[in-house]
């Protein structure tokens, strides 16, 4: 359910109960003029406040998300026009004209009977939303190093940040790195002047030797360590040197295409010579020259706001090709979007899935930042785990609460002896899928094991 919408049958429910209790007011006035000895103010002041009550209610209906809108339905409403039809009763039984009571009392008993229930029923089923999938976008003109570096910022950050959730965009960076000065409670380095850090890096020892030496190829990203002069032609320097001419951006984009070239300590896997990061200019993240560029331009810049002295990178061209992070007119972040239609294999690698999980079936997904996706065997163990206080009662429904709803169980890093972290796996996935395509994902993933 999509919590910045509003339900048109919730508007149209409201706007009928409005209705209903101002014709009964009418109704109640027009007997209690007929009748002298009948209070016209008594009752009338009765069913005028019903009347007053329902329009509060339905001013506040509109103004509240579908959500919301379900919850003050059944909360309030339904409460207050219930109300009003027993006091309609009591007021015809009173007067001892039950005979005279207007037949749409049961007309509308069951009306609203019928109507709540369908859209009880209605709501309680997926709901997600159809945006149409995200454009490419060239650059056109000039551009800033300002708004390239800000370009940078967005493929980190992303453009809006939902409370309570980490403001991750299309390079995944916050599922891992800190960028605040002294904080170094991440699961890799804290990116905070990496710009001229890097400098730093090439010069020590352990840079030259570990995990691979300096001219050699690392297999996993086909990168020769400590040579820019040889990064693939699309991602090189313009007369980028050997190893002896190498600069703080030269050790950014190696790091972010080699990760497991230079492991910084502490941070790796067997002994810190493997980096849990991966390669970013391969699926899942991709990033084409122009958004490693940008990245680059942002971690160099974004330490001292407003200074892009220290930016080395050069402004991108039109003749670069189109980006997919660029924003748009606007001026919001195309959503990540999955329809369904594409192989699994493709919507887990747009989902970012392979980054913390390895997933079975999925050439390259070895993430090991959170579990490992075997949940044919492991989600119904799950289920009957003691701390599990979720809503599933089998393997589909735990797969499809853990997409949609990951705080709901927090799973055992038996390596670590410790609870994988809440909040490292995104919350919006929601927003992200299709109906469909979160029924291919739980589909897939309810059948995977070691």
């Amino acid at each position: 359910m999509l919590p910045e919408q509003r339900d048109i049958l919730w508007t149209f429910l409201t706007i009928m109960f409005t209705l209903f209790a101002f014709y009964a007011f009418i109704n109640v006035v027009k007997h209690c003029r007929e009748r002298e000895n009948v209070s016209t103010t008594f009752w009338g002041a009765i069913f005028g406040g019903f009347l007053f009550v329902m329009f509060l209610e339905a001013v506040h209906m509109f103004g509240l998300n579908q959500q919301e809108q379900l919850s003050f339905f059944f909360g309030k409403m339904v409460l207050t026009i219930f109300l009003l039809l027993l006091t309609w009763g009591i007021f015809f039984k009173s007067m001892e004209i039950e005979n005279q009571s207007p037949p749409i009392i049961r007309a509308f008993f069951w009306w609203t009977t019928i109507s709540v229930l369908l859209a009880g029923y209605s709501n309680w089923l997926p709901q997600q939303r159809s945006d149409p999938p995200p454009k490419a976008t060239a650059f056109v003109g000039e551009i800033t190093m300002e708004e390239y570096a800000e370009m940078g910022r967005v493929i980190i950050f992303g453009t809006e940040q939902i409370a309570g959730q980490k403001a991750i965009g299309k390079g995944q960076c916050p599922l891992c790195h800190t960028f605040d000065a002294g904080d170094n409670i991440g699961r890799c380095p804290n990116l905070f002047g990496v710009g001229t850090r890097g400098l730093e890096r090439v010069k020590e020892d352990r840079y030259k030797t570990s995990p691979v030496a300096v001219g050699e190829n690392e297999p996993k990203s086909n990168i020769i360590k400590g040579a820019p002069d040889q990064i693939p032609d699309e991602y090189r320097r313009a007369g980028a040197p050997g190893f002896d001419g190498m600069n703080a951006e030269d050790y950014i984009r190696e790091s972010m295409m080699c990760p497991s070239c230079y492991v910084v300590k502490g941070y790796g896997k067997a002994g810190d010579t493997v980096s849990p990061m991966p390669v970013i200019s391969k699926p899942p993240i991709s990033l084409n020259n122009v958004e490693v560029n940008a990245v680059i331009a942002y971690l160099q810049s974004y330490n001292e706001p407003g200074d892009y002295s220290k930016v080395t990178v050069p402004l991108p061209s039109a003749d670069d090709g189109p980006t997919e992070t660029a924003a748009e007119e606007e001026g919001g972040e195309a959503p990540l979007f999955v329809t369904g239609s594409e192989p699994i294999e493709e919507i887990v690698n747009v989902l970012g899935c392979p980054l913390c999980h390895t997933i079975p079936g999925i050439e390259g997904a070895m993430g090991e930042l959170g579990p490992k996706l075997h949940e044919k065997i492991n989600a119904p163990k799950r289920i009957k785990d003691p701390r599990y206080k979720g809503k599933a009662t089998n393997t589909k429904e735990y797969v499809r609460e853990s997409i949609l709803n990951p705080s709901a169980f927090l799973v055992m890093n038996e390596e670590e002896n410790e609870l994988y972290p809440d909040g490292l796996m995104p919350q919006d996935f929601k927003h992200k899928l299709s109906v469909d395509a979160i029924d291919k994902l739980v589909d897939f993933i309810s059948q995977t094991e070691g």
